[in-house]
């Protein structure tokens, strides 16, 4: 097959590292792949070999009103369209739901299959970009497929589209991905870590006066944040604030998490929202035991409470605190929720995710 995939940029994030996987997967079975993405010719964070054909199309960047923006965004579905022609695909496949629109637009009236993909929990980001939620709403049944990754998701885009499936993320942990040497000089003692952008959504403030509290007992533990955002200083800033500036530790991003993830004690996400968290997946995937607000949506589906980690309330910071605490003390139930945690590489392996794909593609129906 011929499989064009379309996505904002190759930067490090969830969405970029399912694609790039898809994309590596599909290649390595033979099948034609072509990555197109909306940035310049930077490197991308996720490795993209030369088997694969990818494009920077260079048409990203902020308008500074309505009308610019209406512009720019009939010259991006201009390029789109004329690169996709060029790739001859059997299947398109779009992340994201400024991308998905734009793809649908650049591919109305082509012959091509069209598959679109929600990366996230829709309602957060409802209410900031009322427009492109109205264009959503209007276009989305253009396309052949919409994938989301769970129910409570699909519920909501339920009257959006005629066919809307729901397939999970992979994870895909690799024996020289665990054992390598990390990037990052790792603090000693015990590490509590979590991963994400430094963003509201991550809820990164949330956790920090948890780790204070609890670093009043454990003073043998540091947190260390993969990740980088906008709210980098601000977050820095809040440590010195709460006396853990020395035990709290902002590497950034780093192109192998395996190798850090599987050398830590714990694992944290604290985020307000989420769409299929790839990072509780790849903490559980290299045996940490994860604590997670059960918000949504995403980790309710992944952890089985008190069998592979634990959930607690939406930003109850105090339930959070009270189940580290639980998990910090006793090593014993660490060990044994991880060696359960684990077996989420064989219910998301990529061969069973890709399946399921290829079956949209494969499909001629709606």
């Amino acid at each position: 097959m011929r499989i064009t995939l379309v996505i904002s940029s190759l930067s490090g994030g969830g969405a970029e590292r399912v694609i790039s996987i898809m994309a590596n997967y599909w290649a390595k079975a033979a099948h034609q792949i072509t990555i197109l993405t909306f940035d310049d010719n930077s490197s991308p964070h996720y490795h993209i070999p030369e088997s694969i054909q990818w494009q920077a199309l260079n048409i990203s960047g902020q308008s500074n009103s309505w009308v610019e923006g209406l512009l720019n965004n009939l010259k991006r579905i201009y390029i789109l369209r004329k690169f996709i022609l060029q790739s001859k695909p059997d299947g398109v496949i779009s992340f994201i739901y400024s991308t998905n629109i734009l793809v649908l637009l650049a591919t109305r009236f082509l012959s091509y299959k069209v598959i679109i993909s929600e990366r996230n929990y829709p309602i957060y980001n409802k209410k900031s970009r009322l427009i492109w939620d109205w264009l959503r709403r209007g276009l989305y049944h253009l396309a052949d497929h919409l994938v989301v990754q769970t129910s409570e998701i699909k519920n909501y885009f339920k009257s959006y589209c005629k066919s809307i499936q729901i397939i999970h993320n992979p994870v895909q942990v690799t024996y020289e991905n665990l054992k390598v040497d990390p990037e990052i000089e790792l603090p000693s003692g015990k590490r509590l870590v979590a991963m994400g952008s430094l963003a509201r959504q991550k809820g990164f403030d949330l956790l920090m006066p948890v780790f204070a509290n609890l670093h009043k007992t454990f003073n043998d533990w540091s947190l260390i944040i993969l990740g980088s955002g906008s709210l980098e200083t601000e977050l820095k800033q809040e440590t010195i604030r709460l006396g853990i500036e020395g035990f709290v530790y902002f590497p950034g991003r780093v192109m192998n998490p395996f190798s850090v993830l599987s050398r830590c004690d714990l694992f944290v996400m604290s985020s307000r929202y989420e769409g299929f968290p790839n990072a509780l997946l790849e903490a559980m995937a290299c045996g940490l035991p994860p604590v997670s607000f059960d918000c949504p949506s995403g980790p309710g589906e992944i952890i089985q409470q008190g069998i592979n980690g634990y959930l607690v309330p939406p930003e109850d910071i105090k339930s959070m605190e009270n189940t580290l605490y639980e998990l910090m003390q006793d090593e014993e139930l660490r060990v044994n929720l991880g060696k359960e945690a684990t077996k989420v590489r064989g219910s998301y392996a990529p061969d069973k995710i890709m399946k399921q794909w290829e079956m949209l593609l494969k499909n001629n129906e709606k």
